[in-house]
């Protein structure tokens, strides 16, 4: 090859040799990008325990004051059990249903649909008494009744060693007149429907009775019991007069 051809060759060869050492002269970090040559953040210094521990008691100490009044929240507890078992016992008062009825109610979107029940209650020994609730199902209305009930009881007295009232009286109630009547051992209770049912839980065993004007169940019940409301024993009328017993009796 001539010498001119060798030149162009020769000069290549120096000029790649020159930017290897360029390459090899210039510096790492131009080649790394920016990105990666900033510095990872350092990590959080680990605070003293002391300062932790001391800053967790202030914060769980308020905790403790409140958690420990939690405490007698058993004693509340063994009373509200008590209570349930209280009223699991069985009562002594006898329960009777003596009408249940659906009545409506005109709102403003319609009619409302509840049920209307009359309960009386008993012991059978001198106390009485007619509740009436009302409540969309019917289980509910009997138990608002009963409650009812148990809030109006009435105690009647009998003559002693009888079951048998001391003297006539009329009880009124709406439309309803009961008028009842002592009767002699062995007669048994003379009344029929709702007046019957007072006079049974009453402990009443010997008497007449007269039911006049409405039938209502619930108005006939309570002209009984206010016809014995009004009953008074002899020694009541005795003692308003100031005389014995047996100078009124004519003994």
């Amino acid at each position: 090859m001539s010498e001119e051809n060798k030149k162009p060759e020769e000069n290549i060869v120096e000029e790649a040799k020159a930017t290897e050492a360029k390459i090899e002269e210039t510096p790492t970090e131009n080649k790394v990008p920016k990105p990666y040559l900033e510095k990872a953040p350092s990590k959080p210094e680990a605070k003293d325990d002391s300062n932790a521990e001391g800053g967790r008691g202030q914060r769980r100490g308020p905790g403790g004051k409140k958690g420990g009044p939690g405490g007698p929240g058993g004693s509340h507890g063994g009373k509200r059990r008590s209570r349930a078992e209280q009223q699991e016992q069985p009562s002594e008062y006898i329960e009777k249903v003596v009408q249940v009825r659906r009545v409506t109610k005109v709102c403003k979107g319609g009619k409302k649909l509840s049920f209307r029940t009359t309960v009386i209650i008993g012991n059978e020994k001198g106390k009485v008494g007619v509740g009436v609730g009302k409540a969309a199902e019917v289980l509910i209305a009997i138990k608002k009744a009963i409650a009812d009930a148990r809030k109006q009881l009435v105690d009647i007295s009998t003559v002693p060693n009888t079951n048998t009232i001391s003297h006539t009286v009329t009880g009124v109630a709406g439309g309803s007149n009961v008028m009842l009547k002592p009767a002699a051992d062995g007669t048994g209770i003379i009344a029929g429907g709702t007046a019957r049912i007072v006079l049974e839980l009453a402990g009443v065993g010997d008497i007449l009775s007269k039911s006049k004007g409405s039938k209502s169940p619930l108005n006939v019940a309570r002209a009984t019991v206010n016809a014995l409301k009004q009953l008074r024993s002899f020694q009541e009328v005795a003692s308003l007069r100031g005389i014995s017993v047996k100078k009124m009796l004519f003994v």
